[in-house]
């Protein structure tokens, strides 16, 4: 099934560089099926950032100033809906992990298996140890995104003009 960039939301599982004789450059694993599309992996996340009315440099630019490390840093595509990248996105390597649970299998030193459910199985050229790194820090990042979160809408509820009235 051809798509586009739409299906990179709350479903989504991997994102990962494929090439075939039809011209699909991207496979997306969802937990509802797998897709093809024609755009590269990082046209497809730029433009899911674009439908979410940000941009791929403005979400990789807030990932890195609240985690302090600028290599391939993980970021938020929508609310609660994050991804992390396996090793530079300049690499056709290069697979995008979104924040859903999943086991992981080392293969051998530099090949990991993910598995997001008895039937659905991921193989991505990293190792167990970046894997595992990646996720905690797109973790790291969900938590710092939700506690932000947490603390606008109390400094909102709590401060707001109608509330400081019988006050």
């Amino acid at each position: 099934m051809q798509c586009e960039s739409y299906l990179l939301d709350s479903q989504a599982l991997a994102l990962l560089s494929h090439t075939d004789s039809e011209g699909n450059l991207s496979k997306i694993v969802t937990l509802h099926g797998t897709y093809l599309s024609s755009k590269p992996p990082i046209q497809l996340l730029s433009l899911a950032c674009l439908h979410n009315q940000s941009s791929l440099a403005k979400r990789t630019k807030e990932a890195v100033d609240i985690l302090k490390f600028k290599q391939k840093p993980p970021f938020m595509l929508a609310k609660g809906v994050g991804v992390f990248p396996t090793s530079s996105s300049r690499r056709n390597t290069c697979a995008w992990i979104f924040n859903h649970f999943f086991t992981t299998t080392s293969v051998d030193k530099n090949t990991t298996m993910l598995s997001f459910s008895p039937d659905i199985h991921i193989t991505v050229a990293a190792s167990l140890h970046v894997i595992r790194q990646q996720n905690a820090r797109l973790h790291l990042l969900l938590s710092h995104s939700t506690q932000l979160k947490k603390e606008l809408y109390i400094e909102q509820f709590l401060l707001s003009p109608d509330r400081m009235k019988g006050f």
